[in-house]
C-alpha cells in the first residue's frame, strides 16, 4: 500500500512540475511588441506634457496669492494709520507703525527662504522707502500711483535667474487700494501672466 501511494505521489510531483515549467519557465511566450512600447512611451510623453505645466502653473498661483496677503496686510496698516493720524500713508516708515514692512534683501527665492539674516525691517532701515521686496523675494512691491486721496501697492514679479531686480514676464502680479474718503479697499489677483499685466487699480 504504500509504495502504491509513494509512486502515485511521485507521478503526481512529476506532473506538477511539468505544469509549472510550461506555463512559466515556456520560452516561446510573447513580451510587448516594439509598436506596443513606442505607444506606452508616447502616451507617458502626452500625460507628462499636460501635467507638468498645469503643475507649475499652480506653484505660480501659489506664489502669487502669498503675495496677495502681504498686500491686504499693507492695506489694514493704511486704514490703521489713516484712523489715527488723518494722514495718507507716504512711505514704509508710516506703514511700519502698524504692520511689519519686511523685505527679503535679495530678488531670489533660493536666497529668503528660511534664510533670516537675509531680511530687515523696512520700517527701520530705509522708513522713506516707497519700494522694498516681498518676504520671498519673488516680488518687488510698489506704492505705485498712491497719492492724498489712495493708497495705492502692487506687486510686480521678479526673475529668478539673477541677482539683478529684473521684472519677470513668467509670472503673476497683484495690485491693491485703499480710498481714504470712502474706507473701500480692493485686492486684484491678475490672470493675464507678466509684470505688463499689473495695473495700478482705483477703490
Amino acid at each position: 500500500m504504500e509504495i502504491i501511494f509513494s509512486i502515485r505521489l511521485i507521478r503526481f510531483d512529476r506532473n506538477l512540475t511539468a505544469r509549472l515549467i510550461k506555463k512559466y519557465l515556456n520560452n516561446n511566450q510573447q513580451g510587448f511588441t516594439l509598436v506596443e512600447l513606442i505607444v506606452v512611451v508616447v502616451i507617458i510623453g502626452i500625460l507628462s506634457s499636460i501635467a507638468v505645466p498645469s503643475f507649475q502653473n499652480a506653484s505660480k498661483k501659489a506664489r502669487q496669492r502669498g503675495v496677495a496677503a502681504q498686500i491686504s496686510t499693507y492695506i489694514k496698516g493704511a486704514q490703521a494709520f489713516y484712523s489715527e493720524y488723518g494722514s495718507p500713508i507716504r512711505n514704509a516708515g508710516d506703514l511700519s507703525q502698524f504692520v511689519d514692512v519686511i523685505e527679503c534683501r535679495y530678488h531670489l527665492i533660493n536666497l529668503c527662504k528660511g534664510q533670516a539674516n537675509n531680511h530687515r525691517n523696512m520700517g527701520q532701515s530705509f522708513a522713506g522707502s516707497k519700494a522694498w521686496n516681498s518676504t520671498s523675494g519673488m516680488y518687488s512691491i510698489r506704492m505705485r500711483g498712491s497719492n492724498n486721496s489712495q493708497f495705492k501697492l502692487v506687486a510686480l514679479p521678479q526673475r529668478q535667474d539673477s541677482r539683478s531686480s529684473i521684472l519677470s514676464d513668467e509670472d503673476y502680479g497683484v495690485s491693491g487700494c485703499f480710498n481714504y474718503s470712502t474706507g473701500a479697499t480692493r485686492v486684484v489677483i491678475w490672470d493675464q501672466i507678466g509684470y505688463r499685466s499689473v495695473k495700478d487699480i482705483n477703490c
